[in-house]
């Protein structure tokens, strides 16, 4: 059985402009959820900011996937869950050109991918855990296209916000997003001046507080 939900509209032109300014370690200071440790860029377009557009293979079926191609919108990402096979590819040369042509923003698998030389010719950053020649089939049995999701350690909702970087991805509720963005500024713009501090002899444990922490609560061992 194949699950269908709502395809979810692009988000915002101002909230994804806000969100090309933030790195996605810069996130990692607020948030401990939202990641998927190991999922890193394997095309020389490494950044990306969209719209997630779940997608959930099972029993080497990609038939759900080919489906996708179709309903993806500009602005997506797809983000494909692989459940526990992660080992086998389930995007390679004609889906990577579909989805392109569709005019995503970048494609993420909790799993494998095929034809490299085919997806760098996209210009999509695409994400993944690594390369493999084993590939998923279209045996119509069974997938969801935009439901939850898992990826990672994270669940995936249709609609959220995705970033990633050569540093990896993170899913954020756009809201969530909303709410933490001057703190997410504050925190990127605070780096060049504290960079000269240190050049100008400032230790490193001064500027940002933790020597403060060690000589309140530290105690000497001999």
């Amino acid at each position: 059985m194949y699950r269908i939900g709502p395809t979810p509209p692009p988000l915002s032109a101002d909230l994804i402009d806000r969100a090309k300014r933030i790195e996605p370690a810069t996130i990692g200071h607020y948030l401990n959820k939202g990641f998927a440790p190991g999922v890193l860029p394997i095309t020389h377009a490494k950044k990306v900011v969209g719209t997630a557009f779940t997608v959930r293979l099972a029993d080497m079926d990609c038939t759900a996937m080919h489906y996708a191609a179709d309903l993806a919108e500009p602005g997506h990402v797809v983000v494909v869950d692989m459940g526990t096979d992660l080992d086998r590819a389930s995007v390679g040369a004609m889906a990577s050109f579909a989805f392109a042509h569709r005019g995503v923003a970048g494609i993420a698998i909790d799993g494998a991918a095929t034809d490299i030389k085919d997806l760098e010719a996209t210009g999509l950053p695409i994400y993944a855990r690594g390369l493999s020649a084993m590939t998923t089939r279209i045996r119509g049995i069974e997938g969801d296209i935009n439901l939850p999701v898992n990826f990672g350690d994270s669940v995936v909702t249709p609609g959220q916000l995705v970033m990633g970087d050569e540093n990896g991805l993170v899913f954020v509720d756009p809201l969530e997003f909303d709410e933490l963005y001057e703190n997410l500024i504050a925190a990127q713009e605070m780096e060049p001046p504290a960079r000269q501090k240190i050049l100008d002899g400032v230790k490193f444990s001064e500027i940002f507080g933790a020597a403060e922490h060690i000589r309140r609560t530290s105690i000497t061992v001999p």
